[in-house]
Parts: C-alpha cells; structure tokens; sequence
C-alpha cells in the first residue's frame, strides 16, 4: 500500500511539474515536452505520468532516458530537453553548485 501511495504521489508530481513546464515553451508546439529520466523504476513512473498528462491534459510528452545521474542535467542546460525528474533538491543544489548550471527546481 505504501509503495502505490509513493508512486501515485511522484506521478501526480511528475504531472504537475509537466504542465509547469510546457506553460513556459516557445517552440511550435506547446505541448510537446522532452523529459529526461533515469531507466529503471524512475523510468516506468514517468511513463504512466506520460500517459495520464496525455489522457488528462493533452501533453505530449517525449521520455529521454539516461543511464548515468549526470546527464540529464547537462542535457538540460544544453537545451537537449526541457525538464528531468530523477533527482531530490540536495541533489539539484549540488550540481548546481559544482557545475554552475542556471536551473531551477520544480514542486
């Protein structure tokens, strides 16, 4: 019971991260999102995201998966993508430190 109540609560944070970010796009379509994960567990929660942000909210969103935790913020301050979810914020605010990224965290 607790592991459905922690996947339904990353999903619907996964969700409401999504539709942050796709508010903010410039590209032709608003509604594509490119969002880098990590394969295994994280990669299988971020699918059922993807397809409830579809059903629910019309977002198309493009899974990018990694197998190594550095890139995915490297591919985001590239552009490469537009959001990740694989990390916690001490996580984030390290990397940020170490690599002087220019991202910011979503709730």
């Amino acid at each position: 019971m607790a592991f459905k109540l922690k996947t339904f609560a990353a999903v619907g944070a996964l969700i409401g991260s999504l539709a942050l970010v796709g508010c903010g796009q410039d590209e032709k379509d608003p509604n594509h999102i490119k969002v880098g994960v990590i394969v295994g567990a994280e990669q299988q929660v971020a699918e059922v995201a993807q397809k409830v942000a579809k059903e629910k909210y019309g977002l198309d969103v493009e899974l990018v998966t990694f197998n190594d935790y550095v890139l995915p913020n490297e591919a985001l301050s590239k552009g490469d993508i537009d959001a990740n979810a694989f990390q916690h914020k001490p996580y984030l605010d390290q990397q940020i430190k170490d690599r002087g990224y220019k991202l910011v965290g979503v709730r």
